[in-house]
């Protein structure tokens, strides 16, 4: 990407909740860049809980690819 390059989105954080917009958002065909403070890849959980809009958005992921099966 060249520096005068613009993207729609920037997520600041890479934790659960930022990492699930992304998802949501590349399902849309949305360009975005991820930030995060950690300079190293976190190979853990860095989630205490799913956040209740989070946990629609996965429970509609999983709704589309059961319904597609059923097609």
């Amino acid at each position: 990407m060249t520096e005068m390059e613009t993207l729609p989105v920037l997520i600041a954080g890479a934790g659960p909740t930022g990492l699930t917009l992304a998802c949501e958002l590349a399902r849309r065909s949305v360009r975005i860049r991820i930030i995060d403070k950690s300079p190293e890849y976190y190979h853990g959980s860095r989630a205490k809980g799913i956040q209740p809009r989070s946990l629609e958005i996965i429970m509609t992921w999983a709704w589309r690819k059961h319904s597609r099966k059923l097609e």
